[in-house]
């Protein structure tokens, strides 16, 4: 019989681990939300934010990467409570008194476990909502309020259908020298211009308007072509005003933080697991509605093209210039196009068999027949690029899935693979600890790459990509188990400290051989 009962040792060791564990936890995920931020610093100064809002940005990053610093944190925290009581000899007492390696795991495990699965519905359910808010709230302060922001001597083209040079900034009031606003909401390029000595700029109380205040400039406005040929006209129309004050308010609503949000409505990151599974389903019937389509409309222009009748009178120089145009088109499949071709030409001659003795038209059917096959072809590349499209991003949708579920799973491997090795090492230092984590972590991060890239490429299935790290960390968890279990690698060290102390021996030896040889 099993004894699952809590012991003094047992509440020892789990409350040393859970201890640890919360510490680093939030250690790793400040460090974590420290190091985002900063790298998304430059896209946030001076963009006039509130303190509201960076704290808010502050709760989004360190939600979205909860997932990533709970593994490193057990990994860590696993070596070092293990690692210190190893080095104090405390598990060597532990199993004086009969404790097996598993008896000992058993209860931090379990804490784990109950994480892991807590982790897995937080991933599934509570980060998706999270991870959409970050991508819209970053792509309104990265992309939209950086509008508001001009600087000097630079040209400022974030405001939609606007853009705006400003010489010199004369105080923080919005005050400046030397303006020029170029109007592009006739969307004809520069046809409305407007430079003035001085002005302030502003938003109204409620943030829906830029107001530019202007004043002693001129405005240049071109007037706009009435027909296709007004631009090939030798005399351009323009008509210039004067002005000592003049008032310019542009529209803020697609300036205004919280309008991102049907961007990423399709991010498979941003679905819950049911949306997430619905997501999938229709992904893959749309993978193979696309891919029947193209064969379809391969096999029907293949065998059933009726080619439109070819006069004598035809340009051939026009035949083989559009011929050109097309021949840095790539292939599909040459072999099918290769047949497609000779059945087509030989349909051609054959229903022409009156004129087959005439080079000309031999020689007009020939290249309108590759014309037409040239224009398949870009038919079928694009439909062949939109088939690759869909099968990404159902790549994409059905890694995210399997994802959720393997880094759950990892955190248990972490611990497997942290807890017997500090057993191992016997070291239970900070230091010693985090370098060997390191290993480790960024091996994991790496593999995690790997997988998660080649899924996406098509290069392994999704469900390998996203179990790839796991699959190969777990032959290490087996080894340190069993090196652990044995006892034997609790004297590891002192075994290599063995091994190196005969090779020093066995060179001392040969200089005292050398130097009685040398006397």
């Amino acid at each position: 019989m099993f004894d699952f009962g809590i012991k003094k040792v047992d509440k020892l060791l789990l409350k040393s681990f859970i201890v640890t564990f919360i510490s680093l936890l939030i250690l790793v995920l400040f460090v974590l939300v420290t190091h985002s931020f900063f790298l998304m610093l430059n896209s946030f100064v001076g963009k006039g934010l509130g303190f509201f809002v960076y704290a808010k940005l502050l709760y989004y990053i360190g939600i979205s990467l909860f997932p990533q610093a709970f593994p490193i944190a057990v990994l860590v925290s696993s070596l070092i409570v293990f690692g210190n009581f190893s080095e104090s000899f405390e598990l060597t007492a532990m199993r004086s008194v009969g404790m097996s390696l598993q008896r000992m795991l058993r209860f931090p495990f379990m804490f784990i476990l109950l994480l892991s699965i807590a982790l897995f519905y937080f991933k599934d359910y509570v980060h998706p909502t999270t991870k959409h808010k970050i991508f819209a709230l970053g792509d309104d302060i990265i992309k939209k309020r950086s509008a508001l922001f001009i600087q000097e001597g630079v040209f400022c083209n974030n405001i939609p259908e606007y853009g705006i040079h400003v010489d010199k900034k004369l105080n923080d009031n919005g005050e400046m020298q030397g303006i020029v606003v170029y109007d592009h909401t006739k969307s004809y390029g520069n046809v409305a211009i407007t430079i003035a000595e001085k002005g302030r700029l502003h938003t109204t109380l409620d943030e829906n308007y830029l107001v530019m205040e202007l004043s002693n400039g001129h405005n240049y406005v071109e007037a706009l072509p009435n027909n296709k040929n007004s631009f090939s006209d030798d005399k351009k129309t323009f008509y210039r005003n004067n002005f000592t004050s003049q008032t310019i308010k542009i529209s803020l609503d697609t300036l205004k933080l919280g309008n991102t949000k049907e961007q990423y409505v399709y991010e498979p990151r941003t679905r819950t697991h049911p949306q997430l599974r619905a997501m999938i389903e229709k992904n893959q019937q749309r993978v193979m509605d696309q891919a029947n389509y193209v064969q379809d409309l391969l096999a029907q222009q293949a065998l059933h093209y009726m080619p439109p009748p070819v006069t004598h009178n035809a340009n051939l120089s026009d035949l083989k210039k559009q011929e050109e145009v097309t021949q840095d088109v790539p292939l599909i499949d040459e072999t099918d196009f290769m047949s497609f071709r000779k059945r087509l030409v030989k349909k051609e001659m054959v229903s022409n068999t009156d004129q087959k003795d005439n080079p000309y038209f031999t020689e007009q059917v020939v290249n309108h027949s590759l014309y037409a096959i040239d224009k398949i072809k870009k038919s079928l590349l694009e439909q062949k690029h939109y088939e690759t499209k869909i099968v990404e991003y159902f790549h994409y949708a059905l890694f995210e899935k399997e994802h959720r579920l393997a880094i759950a799973i990892q955190c248990l491997i972490m611990f497997l693979l942290a807890a017997p090795l500090g057993c191992v090492i016997r070291r239970g230092g900070f230091g010693v600890s985090v370098a060997i984590s390191s290993f480790f972590g960024l091996l994991e991060y790496i593999l995690s790459l790997v997988g998660r890239d080649w899924a996406y490429e098509g290069t392994i299935s999704p469900l390998l990509g996203a179990w790839l790290a796991n699959l190969i960390l777990f032959p290490f968890c087996c080894f340190f188990l069993a090196k652990a279990q044995q006892g034997r690698g609790l004297s590891l060290l002192s075994g290599w400290h063995t091994c190196t102390a005969r090779i020093k021996k066995m060179i001392g030896i040969r200089r005292n051989t050398t130097s009685h040889i040398g006397h």
